[in-house]
């Protein structure tokens, strides 16, 4: 006899069947990666030639030399400060010398002994070197303040020039955060023109197949299509849009869901209600309102709470009759046209001769 229904498979089968699937569903997510990000890659708004609408070249040219003089300033500042330190120590030296040999000289005028000609020598120089010293000192105090005269006077220039070109840079963040929206816009869209397609006709396969042979394919198909758009509907609109969009297709899938559930009770499948009614007639329940069948060889049977108490020795078993649920009214037995046998009258197939109802 022909079988009626396909096999599913080992567990091991049904198994690997999953894991394929899921394994398909990121392959496809990435194959959806690579095209989007190939879509991304699309030139975008350059800042430089925005920025120069604004600024021209010269004003820039000329904050840079301005830094570069007030740079210069103090370098050259800072080099003369230190050459004037180390004149200071230079200094000292020679005014602790000068004091020691106007020391020593005085002794030797107090004893009436003879100053050496040599130590003369010696304070004479060292006199003059400390003079020259001052000199020097002064002459570095007023390149000093000639200096820092110029640099106030470049820092000043170039304050200027960088509150220009700081004024001039907000214009410059508004029109490039202009053309970036849009370019992002651009960009949103071209990605959505692709991905919301894939998505309609990989919806349209799933709506089709997702209960058949095929189904670890659309599903996995499915979810990775809906979490790419997912993601690229969140990169693109701001978060006070994307929230509500979120929250619609969520409301959407849990009705969906429900409205499913609802079905399964009020019309269900022919395949789970032939399945609902098998597991009624294996308990020797009427499978409308599960009363107790007691037909045939159950007819002196008796139940207690949901265990069947089988007939007891000696008590005659009658043959399978064809039998109506005297609760509810439904046909539950009755002869098959093809073998005259009794068979299950909610079940597809004639347990004897096989015919389908």
């Amino acid at each position: 006899m022909e079988t009626k229904r396909k096999a599913k498979g080992s567990w091991g089968v049904r198994f690997f069947i999953v894991v394929l699937g899921i394994i398909l569903g990121f392959l496809f997510y990435w194959l959806l990666s690579f095209v989007e990000g190939d879509i991304g890659k699309i030139e975008r708004p350059d800042r430089h030639m925005v920025r120069r609408q604004y600024i021209s070249e010269e004003l820039d040219e000329q904050k840079s030399d301005l830094e570069k003089e007030v740079r210069a300033l103090k370098r050259r500042i800072n080099t003369l400060s230190e050459q004037k330190r180390n004149l200071g120590s230079s200094t000292s030296s020679l005014q602790k010398t000068i004091n020691q040999l106007l020391s020593i000289q005085k002794e030797s005028l107090a004893k009436n002994v003879e100053f050496p000609e040599k130590s003369v020598q010696t304070l004479r120089d060292s006199q003059s070197a400390f003079l020259e010293n001052q000199n020097k000192d002064l002459e570095f105090n007023q390149e000093i303040s000639v200096l820092i005269q110029q640099r106030q006077e470049q820092e000043s220039s170039l304050t200027e020039v960088a509150e220009q070109i700081k004024t001039l840079e907000k214009d410059v963040n508004a029109d490039y955060c202009g053309l970036m929206k849009k370019h992002r816009l651009k960009v949103a869209v071209l990605k959505l023109s692709f991905l919301v397609p894939v998505f309609l006709v990989v919806s349209f396969f799933f709506m089709k197949f997702r209960s058949g042979a095929y189904w670890p394919l659309v599903w996995s198909a499915f979810i990775a299509s809906f979490i790419k758009i997912a993601l690229v509907a969140h990169e693109y609109f701001p978060t006070n849009y994307f929230k509500y969009i979120a929250l619609v297709v969520i409301i959407g899938i849990v009705l969906r869901i429900l409205i499913y559930l609802i079905r399964m009770i009020v019309a269900p499948k022919k395949d789970l209600l032939i399945k609902q009614y098998q597991q009624f007639y294996d308990k020797h329940r009427c499978p409308v309102c599960t009363k107790p069948i007691k037909a045939g060889p159950l007819r002196y049977a008796g139940w207690k709470k949901k265990t069947t108490v089988l007939a007891a020795q000696g008590t005659e078993i009658q043959k399978q009759e064809p039998y109506t649920c005297p609760s509810c009214g439904t046909n539950l037995y009755n002869k098959c046209g093809s073998c005259g046998n009794i068979r299950h009258s909610l079940l597809p197939y004639c347990e004897h001769c096989g015919v389908e109802k």
